[in-house]
């Protein structure tokens, strides 16, 4: 498995990504530890905490349907294909080797971690927010924990950096692109109704109020 932070190292020396930022990728060894470890502790951290350096969301208190979701979709290549997103790129060349028992491994020990607190980075009118957060209940919920039957995520006590990302992502068709990902699709139509970086910032402070700050 150390192979595979080897050439993830190479890889993100090819699109660009030199020095400190790229030896990140393989100054880990975690042949010895869980196969998450393994895959995923170079980026998210040991205990799944994140890295916004390398724009790595944290995983801890991440709903295991949700994961599975997602890890899924970047091995079907539904995620991560396009070379400019360069996090996005990673996580597919890291999981599109995986069987469906090491997903279900790596799940299975990520579910074991401590969730971890967010705290905010993002500025906006929470107020405002609000308002524009009454679109997105109906699959989020009122208090953003989600809603499995649609396989929407929870939003509350994520990262807000990660979020504003993902957003713009959607918006911009780096995600949900794919004539297979539906639930991205979903999204898609949806984040167009935030027109403005201010929406965006807005409503995820709105989303941050639902949260336990820090």
């Amino acid at each position: 498995m150390q192979r595979i932070l080897q050439r993830l190292f190479l890889l993100a020396i090819s699109l660009g990504v030199t020095g400190v930022q790229a030896q990140q990728y393989a100054a880990i060894d975690t042949s010895s530890q869980p196969l998450s470890n393994e895959i995923c502790a170079t980026c998210h951290g040991a205990y799944g905490q994140g890295n916004r350096v390398v724009g790595a969301p944290k995983l801890a208190g991440m709903e295991p349907r949700y994961l599975k979701a997602q890890l899924e979709k970047f091995r079907a290549k539904h995620r991560g294909t396009q070379r400019d997103y360069i996090p996005g790129y990673e996580m597919q060349a890291a999981v599109a080797t995986m069987s469906d028992d090491e997903i279900a491994t790596v799940i299975d020990y990520i579910e074991t971690w401590k969730p971890v607190v967010s705290s905010p980075t993002i500025r906006g009118d929470a107020s405002h927010g609000a308002q524009l957060f009454a679109t997105c209940v109906a699959c989020h919920g009122v208090t953003a924990n989600g809603n499995a039957a649609l396989g929407a995520p929870a939003l509350a006590n994520r990262s807000d950096w990660y979020l504003f990302k993902q957003l713009n992502l959607f918006k911009s068709g780096f995600r949900g692109s794919h004539p297979d990902d539906t639930t991205g699709a979903q999204m898609r139509v949806a984040v167009q109704g935030l027109a403005t970086e201010q929406d965006i910032n807005d409503v995820l402070a709105y989303i941050n109020s639902l949260t336990p700050q820090s």
